[in-house]
């Protein structure tokens, strides 16, 4: 039967046909379409415009593509602060929350980058966050945004070596045993995407004595999820071997260590004050558990109210607050005791996971409007930064509100922490249940926010980022990065027309 040569074009699967399908395959996914149809495109295309910065130099490109800044909101003097609490990476759930033309540029710029990628017949990761427990492991209702990835790195590698495979780890496992291969086949050289829970790849993964990961026999040269990067290098005592294997993004440090992201931020802003942005974060690393129990103690005992938290963690695991002065010292170590087992348990980091980040608790804005559900309850922002072509741009994605009302001076875990999934929570809701579309005029009136104090905050996540991205090739070693041999051959972006008119509102 003849089929006419555009027909593999024609067998594409929509997203809603997909998710609709989820329960036949293994598990419900979560349609959010009802955020992304209530985002105005309108504002967020003034926005982008206003905000866009550009890359400093072309070897930036294929840094960095994607990366989500959550952001708590608080007021002083009647002026609104944005604060950072993490730069998220490219495990960033929640894509589809975004209109589709935004979602087409992210998944451009990631396969403009796996076309970059030294993969002639190595693996490319797809890590993918779910089973962090053993004993009720969470599955990931938002897999099918994960094949959206999947299927950039797939065209971008099949781009530059005309073909690509697609497996699982099961699949992976499977292609390396000679018994299992069908009859009469053997596998083609070639790249291969290979996706699965983040727990499972790391158990197939070996690392040679020159420093390079490998699975199943065959070289891994690069990984998709900035905390999956992150605890890689740790389950490996950091002896990869950088040079051999990308991470995407090149920033999975600052993604996966609030720490650093803090660190990079307070440069930022020493270098480019700006008003919606408090002066410094006042945080401390912890390398240990005896430093992490002295720090806490010390600053309760000074009157500040604490958060810890760990790296390379997510959902809110790990993360404590201590926010009575009073509270006992035995009590403390408890808690943080408590906080390291679960993150040993959960991520397989051995001792916890060590560094912890330990800052001051902002006493954030909630929702103010008598009678909305939300009353009364503590929110944060997101606003997703992504590389479109050689400018970084922003979109205000969601607000995430807490589960519970905030009372005065009473302190409820599901108060304080804004999290979509509610670590630890037996109530099933739906993802969208505690967010509103935060590119919506509505939102922004509930929350008391202007356009133009969302103008500043995009500009400040775009300013930002590329501070990130500039101290990736200028400070290299915070990042535990090998000095890029390029470092001294940027090629300037102004060499480019393109660049022109961002370069002057950048300055």
């Amino acid at each position: 039967m003849h089929m006419p040569r555009n027909s593999m074009q024609n067998m594409k699967i929509s997203l809603d046909t997909l998710i609709a399908a989820s329960p036949l395959l293994g598990h419900d996914l979560e349609n959010r379409d009802c955020i992304k149809h209530a985002q105005d495109q309108g504002l967020a295309r003034r926005l982008a415009e206003k905000t866009e910065v550009p890359l400093r130099s072309v070897s930036q490109r294929d840094l960095f593509f994607v990366a989500p800044l959550d952001i708590l909101v608080s007021e002083v003097d009647g002026q609104k602060q944005f604060h950072l609490l993490e730069l998220n990476g490219t495990g960033i759930g929640g894509i589809t929350n975004l209109p589709e033309e935004n979602v087409a540029s992210i998944l451009h710029s990631l396969e403009q980058s796996a076309e970059t990628l030294d993969c002639r017949d190595g693996i490319v990761l797809l890590a993918i966050s779910g089973r962090e427990s053993e004993s009720a492991p969470r599955l990931n209702r938002l897999m099918h945004e994960k094949l959206l990835f999947v299927d950039a790195l797939r065209r971008g590698l099949h781009s530059r070596y005309g073909s690509c495979d697609v497996m699982n780890v099961e699949q992976i496992d499977a292609s390396t045993d000679p018994l299992k291969q069908p009859i009469g086949r053997t596998r083609q050289p070639g790249p291969t995407v290979v996706m699965g829970y983040m727990k499972d790849l790391i158990r197939r993964i070996t690392l040679e004595p020159n420093g390079e990961l490998t699975m199943g026999g065959r070289p891994v040269r690069a990984a998709v999820n900035d905390r999956f990067c992150r605890n890689l290098l740790s389950h490996f005592g950091d002896r990869v071997d950088l040079t051999k294997f990308q991470t995407l993004n090149r920033t999975f440090a600052a993604g996966s260590d609030k720490g650093i992201a803090y660190h990079l931020m307070n440069e930022y802003v020493r270098e480019y004050p700006h008003k919606a942005l408090p002066d410094e974060v006042r945080y401390t690393h912890c390398n240990s558990r005896d430093s992490l129990i002295s720090t806490v103690n010390q600053w309760l005992r000074e009157g500040r109210k604490v958060v810890i938290k760990p790296h390379g963690t997510g959902l809110g695991h790990g993360i404590e607050f201590f926010l009575e002065p009073n509270e006992q010292a035995d009590e403390v170590i408890q808690r943080i005791d408590a906080s390291l087992a679960l993150t040993e348990e959960y991520y397989g980091i051995e001792g916890g996971a060590l560094p912890y980040t330990v800052c001051e608790f902002i006493d954030a804005c909630k929702v103010s409007e008598p009678g909305h559900p939300f009353d009364g309850h503590k929110y944060e922002l997101r606003v997703v930064v992504y590389r479109d072509s050689y400018g970084l741009k922003a979109f205000p994605s969601i607000a995430k509100i807490a589960r519970e009302k905030c009372e005065d001076n009473v302190f409820v875990r599901r108060a304080l922490i804004n999290n979509i999934t509610a670590s630890g929570d037996t109530v099933k809701v739906s993802g969208t249940d505690y967010m509103l579309p935060l590119c919506n005029h509505r939102t922004l009136e509930l929350l008391g926010l202007t356009e133009d104090e969302l103008h500043d905050l995009c500009g400040a996540a775009t300013g930002y980022v590329r501070h990130v991205l500039d101290q990736v090739e200028d400070q290299p070693d915070l990042f535990g990065l090998p000095v890029p041999k390029s470092a001294m051959e940027y090629v300037p972006l102004d060499r480019l027309e393109y660049a022109e008119g961002l370069r002057l509102r950048f300055a």
